[in-house]
């Protein structure tokens, strides 16, 4: 037979069964939409994440923070006494839950604490580009005399939250300079609510004081004003000289001897103050609005800032470890830069090897991906169902197509068709109902990608304020040839049993068929 002829053959008896032939092709073409529509989402998914995740760098950063379990206490776990007659798994219960009592209210629960010299253990680990310390302090602000009681938190010089909100003078130029960015609701605080009197603050001093820091077992003083005020230096003062002299007043309290030796065992060794206020002066360098209501909901960020005054990161974490009793303390938390977020992994298992407490949204987001490709996975697991239901249909129709065709199978053989010819054409109609199925149900999800899309990004917008970059379907080149490849190998292979029954027919018996 001529090729011609074994191209033009499948063709025709296609088309002359139009409606057996629509029905089964529409199998595949579900079947192909289906699992278009899972790959193109599946790896749509992976790239808005990719592109979200570029957009900052998030997936650089690693939290960490100071280990926490007294180490004193930890060593003394195994000598423990437990009193009285049970199970060992009952006493080993109760060892636990006494020495975590002991720890909830120990004086220094913190096992590694996040001081000067582990920050810089920290920053000399490879592939960390940088270690920002998050610097929150208490203490009083002081402009031309005026005293108010602040946050004084640490910022970076390139910070985009604070360059939109800047409303007058600049940014840090480097993260150790000796200045100071405010808020504008200190100022209003302060006294210095017109627009003119806020810019003219820029460049005046800005003197930031601290009382000491008593970590120590002691004395914990504080006040509350009726009016729910700030607490003034002035009165801070005064809690001060209290706390000074308590150790030595309590004996002149109206208490039996009962109480007061009570009272004299539980403050025995309290250390005194030694030393009043401690204090630096800064430049002010630019004043921040505060954050709209559309600001207040983006997304957290551990370096964002928060504080009504910012000191440069290195500035502040100088200033932190000055102010008497911090220097032995440590900061609460530092974040972590990764050179390229290919080594946050490594770098995030070294940091916890030292025992720090250590987070990265690099793990949130590898969890994210794992239950996407999940999902994805089973749906395209059904579609490959799906398209194995429609080999079975094209596997009858085939069959059903060689009965019918008996007596034109006998004809061919007689005219000179040879086995191999007969099982080609077959399997030729096979692999154009894959390939017409495969291509329509292909468009068929392109087409569906833009009303999806769009219904995706409604949501993630009102819901969680994102604006996404790309479409979340994806079309790349591997897809269109596995999609219409995979509908072409089924439906071929569903022709394969119809066409060897095709090509064993004996010609003889075939031509007495009716």
């Amino acid at each position: 037979m001529r090729f011609t002829d074994l191209l033009k053959l499948p063709l025709v008896a296609l088309w002359q069964q139009k409606v057996r032939t629509l029905l089964t092709t529409l199998g595949v073409v579900f079947g192909s939409f289906v699992l278009a529509a899972s790959l193109s989402i599946g790896q749509g998914v992976q790239d808005t994440i990719e592109r979200m995740s570029h957009r900052s760098d998030f997936l650089r950063k690693i939290r960490v923070g100071p280990a926490w379990g007294d180490s004193k206490t930890e060593e003394k776990a195994e000598q423990i006494e437990i009193k009285g007659e049970m199970q060992e798994d009952k006493r080993d219960r109760i060892r636990k839950a006494t020495l975590q009592s002991k720890q909830r209210f120990a004086t220094d629960r913190m096992r590694i604490k996040l001081t000067r010299e582990k920050l810089q253990e920290l920053a000399a680990l490879p592939h960390v580009e940088s270690v920002v310390p998050v610097i929150w302090q208490y203490g009083t602000a002081l402009i031309d005399g005026q005293a108010q009681a602040v946050d004084i938190g640490s910022g970076r010089p390139v910070d985009v939250d604070c360059q939109r909100r800047l409303v007058a003078g600049r940014l840090f130029e480097s993260s150790s300079e000796t200045a100071a960015l405010v808020s504008e609701f200190l100022l209003y605080r302060l006294g210095l609510t017109d627009d003119d009197a806020v810019k003219s603050v820029v460049g005046r001093t800005l003197r930031l004081e601290f009382r000491p820091q008593h970590h120590e077992p002691g004395f914990s003083l504080s006040l509350r004003k009726s009016d729910d005020t700030d607490v003034t230096r002035e009165e801070l003062a005064v809690l001060d000289k209290i706390r000074a002299q308590l150790p030595t007043a309590v004996t002149k309290l109206d208490l039996n001897p009962a109480d007061l030796q009570t009272l004299q065992k539980a403050i025995h060794g309290v250390a005194r103050p030694t030393s009043g206020p401690f204090h630096a002066d800064f430049k002010i360098v630019g004043v921040l609005r505060l954050r709209n209501e559309e600001e207040q909901k983006e997304p957290w960020d551990p370096l964002r800032v928060e504080t009504e005054v910012v000191l440069p990161f290195e500035t502040a974490t100088d200033l932190y470890f000055r102010v008497p009793g911090q220097n032995k303390q440590g900061i609460g938390q530092a974040i972590v830069i990764v050179d390229d977020e290919q080594n946050a992994k490594e770098v995030f298992k070294k940091i916890a090897e030292t025992g720090l407490s250590t987070d990265a949204l690099l793990e949130y987001i590898e969890r994210e991906r794992l239950m996407y490709l999940m999902i994805f996975g089973g749906m395209t697991c059904v579609a490959a169902v799906a398209l194995l239901v429609a080999a079975l249909g094209i596997a009858n129709t085939m069959l059903m197509s060689v009965l019918e065709r008996t007596r034109e199978i006998g004809i061919m053989k007689a005219v000179g068709a040879g086995n191999g010819h007969l099982q080609f054409i077959f399997l030729a109609e096979g692999a154009l109902i894959g390939i017409s199925g495969g291509v329509c149900g292909l468009l068929l999800a392109w087409g569906a990608s833009f009303p999806g899309d769009a219904w995706v990004r409604t949501i993630v917008t009102r819901d969680l304020k994102i604006d996404l970059e790309g479409s979340i379907f994806a079309f790349p080149p591997w897809l269109i040839f596995v999609v219409v490849s995979f509908a072409v190998l089924v439906t071929t292979l569903a022709a394969v049993f119809p066409a060897r029954r095709a090509a064993r027919i004996d010609p003889v018996r075939a031509l007495r068929h009716e």
